[in-house]
């Protein structure tokens, strides 16, 4: 049987050595009907270029990844960041990207208010929020695991992130990731608040025992110890209709390996899990 793929994504990031023509057509051999495309490899194939391919290959983008880091504490360099958000706003756009997925960064350097760059990040995300809404990008708020707050996000629990996409209203929602959010008692009962429309896109891994590397060292879909199915059960309960997208870093096992025996397991994992939502789901 053919599995159904039109809601299923391949996070560039999973085939990290393919170039963004070489990822558009080897996603679109196998049957993924989307890419979630990173802005370093949409740059190197040029903005106009990477849109005219992927949209002759007829695939969707459900985000790109990610927004530059704001949460800088000099003026002169906050500013910036805000500039070069605007810019991958844009590129967000052109290539029909549902939303631009934020990671802000964690701590400024020498700081330890933790309270201040969370602050920091909020009033950054309402500045471009304009920007944002006028371009029809979302701003996908994606909470990383809390092993991450020092360094590269300070956005560190579901509920925190929808607590913030309530403030900022119209143009934010939320990118839920398994990686990062399984281990939260609190995660099921977010994605019943968040509801279908708040859920922008959702991404799929495995958590690893041992996990060798925290970084870098994702599952695939199967490999690991997350409840994939539940979480389903759960968005199906929601009604979501949105994409689902895999997304892993693997430079100990998935990076090593050829692209195309990456995207042929991706798929055969990932198929139970993103067909059509089931009517009477339960949990």
């Amino acid at each position: 049987m053919t599995p159904d793929l039109d809601r299923f994504a391949i996070n560039q990031i999973t085939t990290r050595d393919w170039t963004l023509p070489e990822a558009v057509e080897g996603y679109a051999r196998a049957g993924v009907k989307g890419i979630g495309v990173w802005t370093e490899y949409a740059d190197a194939a040029g903005g106009k270029a990477a849109a005219r391919q992927i949209r002759d290959a007829g695939l969707f983008v459900p985000c790109l990844c990610t927004s530059a880091w704001v949460n800088l504490a000099e003026p002169a360099a906050f500013a910036a960041a805000l500039d070069e958000n605007r810019r991958r706003i844009d590129l967000a756009a052109m290539l029909g990207a549902r939303s631009l997925v934020v990671v802000p960064g964690g701590l400024a350097i020498g700081e330890r208010d933790l309270r201040a760059a969370r602050a920091r990040v909020e009033d950054a995300l309402g500045a471009l929020l304009p920007h944002a809404r006028a371009a029809g990008v979302a701003l996908g708020l994606e909470p990383l695991h809390p092993m991450y707050a020092a360094d590269r996000s300070c956005l560190s629990t579901f509920a925190q992130c929808l607590d913030l996409c309530e403030r900022l209203g119209e143009g934010s929602g939320i990118v839920a990731d398994v990686y990062h959010c399984w281990w939260d008692p609190l995660f099921e009962d977010g994605l019943r608040r968040a509801g279908a429309d708040r859920i922008l896109t959702f991404h799929l891994c495995d958590w690893l025992v041992p996990t060798r590397d925290v970084y870098q060292d994702r599952g695939m879909v199967g490999d690991g110890v997350i409840d994939i199915a539940r979480y389903r059960a759960v968005l199906d309960e929601i009604g979501y209709d949105g994409p689902f997208e895999i997304e892993i870093f693997s430079k100990l096992d998935w990076w090593l390996r050829d692209g195309r025996e990456t995207v042929q397991i991706a798929v055969e994992r990932c198929a139970p899990f993103v067909a059509k939502r089931l009517a009477g789901a339960e949990v």
